[in-house]
Protein backbone atom coordinates (compact mmCIF):
# COMPACT_ATOMS: atom_id res chain seq x y z
CA UNK A 1 0.00 0.00 0.00
CA UNK A 2 1.28 3.43 -0.95
CA UNK A 3 1.73 6.72 1.01
CA UNK A 4 -0.27 8.89 -0.75
CA UNK A 5 1.80 12.13 -2.05
CA UNK A 6 2.07 15.16 0.69
CA UNK A 7 -0.33 18.47 -0.92
CA UNK A 8 1.63 21.46 -0.18
CA UNK A 9 0.14 24.59 0.24
CA UNK A 10 1.52 26.95 -2.65
CA UNK A 11 0.80 29.86 -0.58
CA UNK A 12 3.61 28.56 2.19
CA UNK A 13 6.05 28.00 -0.74
CA UNK A 14 5.39 31.46 -2.54
CA UNK A 15 6.18 33.07 1.52
CA UNK A 16 9.44 30.72 1.62
CA UNK A 17 10.89 31.64 -1.42
CA UNK A 18 9.96 35.45 -1.60
CA UNK A 19 10.37 36.61 1.96
CA UNK A 20 12.33 33.97 3.43
CA UNK A 21 15.34 32.52 1.02
CA UNK A 22 16.55 36.18 0.06
CA UNK A 23 17.70 36.81 3.02
CA UNK A 24 19.95 33.94 3.40
CA UNK A 25 22.60 35.99 3.77
CA UNK A 26 21.11 38.11 6.89
CA UNK A 27 20.96 34.29 8.45
CA UNK A 28 24.35 33.44 7.53
CA UNK A 29 26.24 36.30 8.74
CA UNK A 30 24.50 36.12 12.14
CA UNK A 31 25.84 32.83 12.62
CA UNK A 32 28.97 33.68 11.31
CA UNK A 33 29.16 36.67 14.00
CA UNK A 34 28.20 34.16 16.75
CA UNK A 35 30.34 31.19 15.81
CA UNK A 36 33.28 32.61 13.96
CA UNK A 37 32.98 29.82 11.71
CA UNK A 38 32.15 29.47 7.74
CA UNK A 39 31.34 25.94 8.35
CA UNK A 40 29.62 26.44 11.51
CA UNK A 41 27.31 28.86 9.66
CA UNK A 42 26.70 27.41 7.15
CA UNK A 43 25.44 24.46 9.14
CA UNK A 44 23.26 26.79 11.49
CA UNK A 45 22.19 28.42 8.21
CA UNK A 46 20.98 25.11 7.01
CA UNK A 47 19.62 24.06 9.89
CA UNK A 48 17.68 27.41 10.46
CA UNK A 49 15.88 27.12 7.06
CA UNK A 50 15.13 23.43 8.14
CA UNK A 51 13.18 24.79 10.96
CA UNK A 52 11.46 27.22 9.38
CA UNK A 53 10.43 24.99 6.34
CA UNK A 54 8.78 22.44 9.11
CA UNK A 55 6.87 25.02 10.68
CA UNK A 56 5.89 27.45 7.90
CA UNK A 57 2.30 27.17 8.93
CA UNK A 58 3.21 28.85 11.52
CA UNK A 59 5.74 31.09 10.49
CA UNK A 60 3.32 32.36 7.49
CA UNK A 61 0.13 32.38 10.06
CA UNK A 62 1.88 34.98 12.89
CA UNK A 63 1.80 37.48 10.10
CA UNK A 64 4.86 39.81 11.58
CA UNK A 65 6.15 41.38 8.26
CA UNK A 66 9.72 41.80 9.82
CA UNK A 67 11.59 38.92 8.25
CA UNK A 68 14.23 40.09 9.32
CA UNK A 69 13.43 39.77 12.86
CA UNK A 70 12.31 36.65 12.12
CA UNK A 71 15.29 35.26 10.89
CA UNK A 72 17.17 36.68 13.41
CA UNK A 73 15.10 34.88 15.96
CA UNK A 74 14.97 31.33 14.50
CA UNK A 75 18.70 31.18 13.70
CA UNK A 76 19.22 32.43 17.60
CA UNK A 77 17.34 29.61 18.51
CA UNK A 78 19.37 27.39 16.11
CA UNK A 79 22.94 28.69 17.58
CA UNK A 80 21.18 27.42 21.21
CA UNK A 81 21.00 23.86 19.95
CA UNK A 82 24.74 24.20 18.06
CA UNK A 83 26.12 25.54 21.03
CA UNK A 84 28.05 22.54 22.23
CA UNK A 85 29.43 21.69 18.89
CA UNK A 86 33.13 22.72 17.67
CA UNK A 87 33.69 24.43 14.81
CA UNK A 88 36.77 25.78 12.80
CA UNK A 89 37.51 29.40 13.46
CA UNK A 90 38.12 31.36 11.03
CA UNK A 91 41.33 33.59 10.98
CA UNK A 92 40.24 36.62 8.89
CA UNK A 93 40.10 40.31 10.68
CA UNK A 94 37.09 39.89 11.29
CA UNK A 95 36.79 36.88 13.01
CA UNK A 96 39.77 38.40 14.97
CA UNK A 97 38.19 41.23 16.08
CA UNK A 98 34.93 39.75 17.35
CA UNK A 99 36.55 36.80 18.95
CA UNK A 100 36.62 38.74 22.36
CA UNK A 101 33.24 39.73 22.55
CA UNK A 102 30.77 37.75 24.43
CA UNK A 103 27.89 36.03 22.50
CA UNK A 104 25.67 38.30 24.02
CA UNK A 105 27.39 41.37 22.39
CA UNK A 106 28.30 40.06 18.62
CA UNK A 107 24.16 38.98 19.38
CA UNK A 108 23.51 42.49 19.70
CA UNK A 109 26.11 43.87 17.29
CA UNK A 110 25.11 41.79 14.24
CA UNK A 111 21.36 41.98 15.37
CA UNK A 112 21.73 45.78 15.41
CA UNK A 113 24.19 46.89 12.90
CA UNK A 114 24.61 44.26 10.20
CA UNK A 115 20.46 42.81 10.08
CA UNK A 116 19.25 46.72 10.66
CA UNK A 117 16.93 45.78 13.38
CA UNK A 118 16.16 48.07 16.06
CA UNK A 119 16.96 47.90 19.68
CA UNK A 120 13.23 47.13 20.83
CA UNK A 121 13.39 44.32 18.04
CA UNK A 122 16.35 42.84 18.45
CA UNK A 123 15.96 42.66 22.27
CA UNK A 124 12.67 40.90 20.81
CA UNK A 125 14.20 38.23 18.52
CA UNK A 126 16.87 37.28 21.23
CA UNK A 127 14.51 37.36 24.26
CA UNK A 128 16.61 40.12 26.04
CA UNK A 129 15.28 43.04 27.72
CA UNK A 130 15.69 45.77 25.46
CA UNK A 131 18.14 47.52 28.45
CA UNK A 132 20.16 44.61 28.41
CA UNK A 133 20.83 44.66 24.74
CA UNK A 134 21.41 48.23 24.78
CA UNK A 135 24.30 47.28 27.47
CA UNK A 136 25.41 44.28 25.22
CA UNK A 137 25.54 46.73 21.91
CA UNK A 138 27.37 49.32 23.87
CA UNK A 139 29.65 47.09 25.17
CA UNK A 140 30.55 45.52 21.75
CA UNK A 141 30.79 48.77 19.95
CA UNK A 142 33.01 50.17 22.70
CA UNK A 143 35.55 46.76 22.11
CA UNK A 144 35.38 47.31 18.55
CA UNK A 145 36.76 50.96 18.80
CA UNK A 146 39.16 50.20 20.94
CA UNK A 147 40.54 46.82 19.29
CA UNK A 148 40.65 48.66 15.28
CA UNK A 149 42.19 51.82 17.74
CA UNK A 150 45.12 49.35 18.60
CA UNK A 151 45.50 48.33 14.47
Amino acid sequence: MSTPAKQYDESLINYYEEQLVPHADTVYRFAFALLLSLDGAAKCAKKTFQNLAASLDKVHGAGDPNTNLLLISETWKTLQELKNQKFTEGQSAVTKALKPLKPEQRAALVAVDVAGLSAADAARALGLAEKDLRMHLAGARRSLMKSTQDL
